[in-house]
């Protein structure tokens, strides 16, 4: 007979023979292999430990007000108010299992990007000889335009006279 431990086929024959799960001729094979065998019988030795030691264990008794408990926090948890609910799923233990998620998804986004160098945009020289040129603009720069004119249009409207007596008068 071939050795159990060196097959990943016949590996599961010990844990069978363990839990006295064979049929007897495949025992009496087994047993004169780990007469021979000094890594079988070993294995053979410390599943018995652990067969024996599991038969003795005997779980701790259950308290008589176990289910009145449970059945107390299963009622607070479902009556607490929404807010607390939230606060408890963005609390970042819940957020453990998706973190190597986001970090593979940074990395990804990194490489790219490092691979990907945003285009340099060269604006044509606008002379007088050629007023009517065209300018290259990339989007990024037209939404810093937009948000800079929307930020003095902002400013214009706490300069002007009827916002000074509103704020006047709410004082």
């Amino acid at each position: 007979m071939n050795c159990p431990l060196q097959s990943e086929e016949t590996r599961d024959l010990l844990l069978d023979y363990t839990a006295n799960r064979l049929h007897e001729a495949s025992v009496k094979q087994l047993e004169l292999h780990m007469a021979s065998c000094a890594a079988c019988a070993a294995f053979r030795n410390d599943q018995a430990a652990v067969w024996s030691a599991l038969d003795a264990w005997e779980p701790a008794p259950v308290s008589s007000h176990f289910n009145r408990n449970l059945w107390a926090k299963i009622d607070a948890a479902a009556s607490a108010p929404w807010h607390e609910k939230v606060l408890q799923a963005l609390r970042l233990g819940s957020w453990k299992p998706a973190a190597p998620l986001a970090l593979a998804a940074l990395a990804i986004a990194a490489g790219f990007l490092l691979d990907h160098p945003a285009r340099q945009t060269v604006a044509a020289n606008i002379s007088v000889e050629s007023p009517n040129a065209v300018v290259a603009v990339s989007a990024s720069e037209a939404d810093q335009v937009e948000e800079t004119l929307d930020d003095i249009q902002l400013l214009y409207q706490f300069e002007s006279p009827g916002a000074a007596a509103g704020a006047r008068g709410q004082m």
